[in-house]
């Protein structure tokens, strides 16, 4: 059966158990976000103990893969501590992306992100699914463009969740892109991983872009089965719709998009003054921490599957 779109979907990639790594590339440049990482290359990611795939935390008959910060060496004064950054070998325009993520990273000066980008940025986009920093328990989603591009508020679909910022265009507004937030406390952090994890669908088409967040118990039996899923017959509403209405953006100029895991350190978002030390859940200088491994136990992404159906 068609979905609203009259799609039939079909698995193009499931990166996924003992071979999830065999679909992804390591970046090893500096991080564009300022933050106090050495990001590794795959021969030294697998050496340091980066990466890694084994029984899950939760289920020792699943396999997931770990990506992880180092979390055993000392730092001195504005060294930077060894992470790693993905990004996926397949590209792709228009499909439905479904991450299903046991644990994600959090703790003071951590900025973990599970996002999709153009290779010519903004102008062919970024789309960000998963992301926040520090000690914050609710997930952010966010459009990166160039001009020309908005998100409506309120949001088209019945999207629930929070309009942060209307105007998608980097430019506009110090990159802050169109952001929209989840209310839910378990979205993001440490309640989410509490909670078993979750599963984050984005399906974008030639209208717009749709993210949703299940919870263990909420994940659509379609998903469950991987057999053709239809996001209009889901029950569940998404947080986040950016509609093509006020952004062809979506359809026109962005290019086909990687799939991208990080985790960095401080930097632009996490590592900022107001941010860092907000709401006094984090306190002295985000940098100060990086020196100290046992910082970093929680810094891990444990990943049960990443499917991309098209």
């Amino acid at each position: 059966e068609p979905n609203s779109q009259g799609k039939v979907y079909n698995l193009t990639l499931n990166s996924a158990g003992n071979k999830f790594f065999d679909d992804w590339t390591f970046f090893s440049d500096a991080d564009p976000t300022h933050g106090l990482v050495a990001y590794q290359p795959v021969d030294e990611a697998w050496k340091n103990g980066l990466v890694a795939v084994g029984p899950s935390s939760h289920d020792k008959n699943l396999i997931t893969a770990k990506m992880k910060v180092d979390n055993t060496n000392w730092l001195g004064e504005g060294e930077a501590r060894k992470s790693v950054r993905l990004a996926s070998k397949k590209s792709f325009k228009f499909g439905l992306l479904v991450l299903d993520a046991i644990k994600m990273p959090f703790g003071c000066s951590t900025w973990p992100a599970f996002w999709t980008v153009g290779d010519d940025w903004p102008r062919d986009g970024e789309i960000d699914i998963v992301e926040g920093v520090n000690m914050m328990n609710t997930n952010q989603m966010t459009l990166h463009t160039g001009p020309g591009c908005s998100l409506q508020n309120p949001m088209s679909q019945s999207a629930v969740g929070n309009v942060l910022n209307t105007d998608c265009d980097v430019y506009a507004s110090s990159n802050l892109g169109c952001g929209v937030h989840d209310s839910s406390n378990s979205s993001y952090g440490q309640s989410f991983n509490q909670a078993g994890g979750g599963v984050f669908a984005m399906e974008w088409t030639p209208d717009g872009v749709s993210i949703w967040r299940f919870s263990r118990g909420e994940v659509p039996r379609d998903l469950q089965s991987g057999n053709s899923p239809q996001p209009s017959t889901w029950p569940i509403r998404p947080v986040a719709h950016w509609s093509s209405d006020v952004c062809n953006n979506l359809s026109e100029q962005f290019s086909e998009h990687r799939i991208i895991f990080d985790i960095t350190l401080c930097g632009d978002w996490a590592g900022s003054t107001g941010v860092f030390n907000a709401d006094n859940a984090c306190s002295g200088s985000c940098n100060d921490l990086v020196k100290d491994p046992s910082n970093y136990k929680d810094a891990n992404w444990e990943i049960a599957s990443v499917k991309l159906y098209q």
